[in-house]
């Protein structure tokens, strides 16, 4: 069976996607606390609210990110090392990357935890060295408060939703207005149209605000003149 998370497009954390909560108790940015939905029900969803899109479950997962939220990060946890340990560095403190923290890379510094460097003790404290600005943590703690996320530069909208069985809903087309609203004379009952709403006008009223001609006094001098009008046009 084809399965399904539902992105929320209107907006993101970040380069990170919002998806519906389980259960549609919200939204959230980690896909294992994302409410997986059926085709039927991705559809029902989609046709429902064009910005709620359906992406292909397994599609996504192949392109997950692990992160960690700065909100979850005790720095209590951080600057203590001992024998034996595997180590991460989180860098450029107080720059996120929506709420995710950016930890040392091989090259330069990323939000992934999985292309993290691990260190050791002593290829930390070497590392710690060269950076500002920066707290050793332990890998295993980083692991345990981190979570799956995707990123909105992977979506591809044709293998991930149309390739999937997913149907792109018809846009609603919606009339033109005149800002008019229908009501019924109080004289002869015949249906007007004015900008005022629930204001009750007569015939020569609704003829008056839609003509500008001020000379209609009554239903009949409205029913006349906008025959002559007709009859010109």
């Amino acid at each position: 069976m084809t399965s399904f998370y539902l992105r929320d497009t209107r907006t993101n954390v970040g380069s990170t996607c919002m998806f519906w909560a389980l259960n549609g108790n919200g939204y959230t940015s980690n896909l294992d606390k994302a409410h997986i939905y059926t085709l039927e029900e991705a559809q029902s969803h989609f046709n429902d609210r064009h910005t709620d899109v359906p992406l292909s479950k397994a599609l996504v997962d192949e392109l997950v990110t692990v992160r960690v939220d700065h909100q979850y990060l005790d720095e209590s946890q951080g600057g203590e090392v001992a024998d034996g340990g595997e180590y991460v560095i989180h860098v450029s403190r107080g720059d996120y990357d929506g709420n995710d923290v950016y930890w040392k890379a091989e090259r330069g510094c990323t939000a992934n935890l999985s292309d993290a460097l691990v260190l050791t003790k002593d290829e930390a404290e070497q590392a710690m060295r060269f950076l500002d600005d920066a707290v050793i943590y332990p890998f295993l703690y980083a692991v345990s408060i981190s979570r799956r996320t995707f990123q909105a530069r992977n979506v591809n909208e044709r293998r991930m939703i149309t390739a999937a069985g997913i149907r792109k809903p018809k846009r609603r087309r919606e009339r033109p207005t005149t800002g008019r609203t229908r009501g019924n004379c109080p004289d002869c009952g015949k249906v007007t149209w004015g900008f005022i709403p629930y204001e009750t006008y007569t015939c020569a009223e609704a003829a008056r605000e839609k003509y500008g001609a001020s000379h209609i006094d009554d239903c009949e001098d409205a029913a006349r003149y906008s025959k002559a009008r007709k009859e010109v046009a």
